[in-house]
């Protein structure tokens, strides 16, 4: 590479290690405050990923599908090899949704914190869908050698058989629990005619389908199983403490090596959440493949883990981040939530300082920049992470009450009592305590056991392809949270009205909460540079094109000026129930969309105008500048909400002189590519997504010199920033 065009790219590199250096020393101010104000908290998180040319429904809006599976245990596989030696790979059942027949499944990646091995050799498990070699007498030879290695008889091993009245027998049971002393087991042979056990019907693991209702009162009822699945020897782990598991991990891997098989499967059930134990988890969730966290102590752990996950992940093909058809570079659609607490439930700071719950709530609700900057495409009041203020309109007025009382409950609170204080209120529409921006779904929930985490869930944020960005996103979360452990706020929540959406959908009014933000942290000893999320913001909000003109001053002089166009976001609406299949479904409304318009120079919007379709749009005051949203029907949609409407693309936008009222420049914005044909496939690289992003701005030329009659547009309050052009007839100048 000549030395002209390497410039470029080592300043960037220089460029990106300041930022770096500057973000390490901001994390380790955000614990030294942290350490000062006696609160330990740690953090994790929920980055989701896609291959790098998502095909079918599992890629988009399924959580199962042909080749999710495979991407995990490969994702695992290689995890292990990177950063997690000695770590054992489970697979277990996850959520269970109503209207799913079965649990969807995951995937925990284990190892000791002490470092010593769980697994010394991975390459004995599965790490893929291709099918092995081995067989049902492979299976049977397993389940015995091991029985025998833990001291047991060899006949506590029962055979098990189809559901049907056929004998034919599809693998092997093993009753087994652990006293903490030694391993037991128990004769199933005077319950089960013959001696064999008839599963029950189905396709899950033989350890679920057992037909324990058939057993005797006494009888043991946790049980290992042995089968061939995949053509791989699947053992099924029972329910037990994590001393009795690890050890049993280690008589089965001795019992492998002696009978030399490869090609196993450990499925089953992991042992309740133990300190000794750090577990990774992938879950299949719909359209992406979700990875949990481990959770870290310090922002500094959480940046490492992360960068060597996304690292791992790009090794399998996997990435996070999708480019559409029309070259728009967005997250994977399956969030990247993140996740603080404690070391240990009954620990978390959330009890500790009960004043820092409210404080969190009451500083997301003030600045909106924090709820709509980082999160996904879908975003709004029936999205996966609605705002307060955007459920029901007496839902602030409540939550006022709430936190008041949670600061009233005395240290430590009376935790079911103050988890109830805010279940009911961060939730969504319709009542779904998950969907909600701050989640206190496992807070410390008195109906659900496994609820009972002291974890808050921040669930308003999206995944990035960049591990450091989505880092540095991760250490604003936490510099905030320092804050507020440090100095706790109080005070009335905004009312923000229809200035929410109309204001704080446009980049230029988001970036000036969040520097109001970043100044607040620096008031604080927290130095987080805002320009840190330059790269993001230009990631997020893309620049689409520009218009040019000229400002005239006093002495005859005059001066170039620009207008911008950035892409900024809408809110789209869920509409109403329709029959589907048989059932009722509901459909989300996508049609619309919303650029934003800004002025470089104040001085141009007094000496022009913008016509969107030949309405003006108005600008409000930004730093050094103005902005004003333009809100489209970008496209037909059936159902959709207003379907009288057409849709206004392509978009004519056209700056006015407001002394001769002739058009000086003007484009047209596509939401598609201008001639309106199919792409061929989504873009394979970055470059030909931006050519394609670029390619929809169209210079039109057609109509610069002609003169132009100015319409009244009138707008209601919740249309001060934004010029929705739903509320106008529609027009066309292309």
């Amino acid at each position: 590479m000549s030395p002209a065009n390497g410039e470029p790219a080592a300043r960037k590199l220089r460029n990106r290690d300041g930022v770096d250096r500057g973000c390490t020393a901001c994390g380790r101010a955000v614990e030294a405050s942290l350490e000062r104000s006696g609160v330990r908290i740690t953090m994790g998180g929920e980055p989701t990923f896609v291959p790098l040319q998502p095909e079918g429904a599992e890629w988009s809006t399924a959580a199962l599908g042909p080749t999710k599976l495979d991407y995990a245990r490969r994702l695992a596989r290689q995890v292990i090899a990177d950063f997690h030696p000695g770590a054992v790979i489970l697979e277990t059942t996850g959520k269970h949704y109503p209207g799913e027949p079965l649990p969807r499944w995951a995937i925990l990646i284990q190892r000791r914190c002490d470092g010593a091995a769980v697994w010394r050799d991975p390459s004995r498990l599965k790490g893929d869908l291709t099918p092995g070699r081995q067989e049902l007498p492979a299976a049977r030879a397993v389940v015995r050698r091991l029985a025998q290695r833990l001291g047991l008889a060899a006949r506590s091993v029962h055979a098990l058989v189809r559901p049907d009245e056929g004998r034919d027998v599809v693998g092997y049971v093993l009753p087994l629990d652990h006293s903490g002393e030694a391993w037991s087991s128990d004769d199933w042979r005077e319950d089960f005619p013959g001696g064999d056990v008839r599963l029950l019907a189905g396709d899950s693991h033989a350890g679920l389908r057992l037909p324990l209702g058939e057993l005797g009162p006494d009888r043991l009822r946790r049980a290992l199983t042995a089968e061939i699945r995949e053509g791989a020897v699947a053992l099924f782990i029972p329910p037990l403490l994590a001393p009795a598991y690890l050890e049993l991990l280690r008589a089965i891997e001795d019992t492998l090596e002696e009978l030399d098989v490869a090609d196993v499967l450990l499925a089953g059930y992991a042992p309740p959440p133990d300190s000794r134990l750090l577990t990774l988890g992938l879950a299949s969730d719909p359209g992406v493949l979700e990875v949990n966290l481990i959770p870290c102590a310090t922002w500094e752990d959480y940046d490492r883990q992360l960068r060597k996950l996304y690292r791992a992940a790009a090794r399998v093909g996997l990435r996070a981040g999708k480019l559409q058809f029309n070259g728009r570079a967005t997250g994977t659609g399956g969030g990247a939530h993140l996740v603080f607490g404690g070391p240990e439930g009954l620990l978390s700071p959330f009890f500790a300082f009960p004043r820092l719950l409210p404080s969190l709530i009451r500083y997301l609700q003030w600045h909106p920049a924090l709820s709509f900057a980082f999160t996904g495409l879908y975003l709004g009041p029936s999205s996966q992470a609605p705002r307060i203020d955007e459920s029901t309109y007496e839902a602030l007025y409540e939550l006022e009450i709430a936190c008041a009382g949670a600061e009233q409950l005395g240290d430590p609170p009376n935790l079911p009592l103050f988890d109830l204080l805010f279940r009911d209120l961060l939730m969504d529409r319709s009542g779904n305590t998950h969907r909600a921006e701050l989640s206190v779904d496992k807070l410390w929930n008195p109906f659900a056991g496994n609820g009972r985490l002291g974890l808050v869930e921040l669930r308003a944020f999206e995944s990035h392809p960049d591990a450091a960005i989505l880092s540095r996103i991760g250490l604003l979360m936490r510099a905030i949270l320092a804050r507020l452990a440090a100095s706790p706020v109080s005070g009335p929540f905004i009312r923000w009205g229809g200035t929410l959406h109309d204001r704080f959908l446009l980049p230029a009014f988001l970036w000036e909460d969040l520097r109001t933000v970043a100044a607040d942290l620096a008031t604080h000893g927290i130095p987080f540079d805002l320009e840190w999320l330059r790269s993001f913001w230009e990631w997020r909000f893309p620049e689409i094109g520009s218009l040019h003109a000229t400002i005239p001053g006093k002495d005859g002089s005059s001066r170039k000026a620009t207008i911008r166009f950035r892409q900024a976001l809408e809110a789209w609406p869920l509409l109403g129930e329709t029959p589907n299949a048989g059932t009722v479904s509901r459909t989300v409304d996508a049609s619309m969309d919303r650029i934003e318009a800004q002025l470089g120079d104040a001085d141009l919007d007094g000496t022009g105008m913008l016509l969107v379709n030949g309405i003006p749009c108005r600008f409000q005051p930004t730093d050094g500048g103005a902005a004003g949203g333009i809100r489209f029907r970008a496209f037909h949609l059936f159902p959709s909400l207003h379907p009288h409407i057409p849709p206004h693309a392509p978009l004519l936008l056209e700056w006015v002189d407001r002394s001769s009222l002739t058009v000086v420049d003007a484009a047209r914005w596509h939401v598609w590519n201008p001639l309106g044909e199919p792409y061929p496939d989504r873009p394979v690289t970055a470059a030909e997504a931006r050519r394609r992003f670029a390619g929809r701005w169209e210079p039109w030329p057609h109509t610069v010199g002609q003169g132009r009659w100015i319409p009244e547009a009138r707008s209601g309050p919740e249309s001060q920033y934004t010029l929705d052009l739903r509320r106008h007839p529609a027009q066309s100048r292309a």
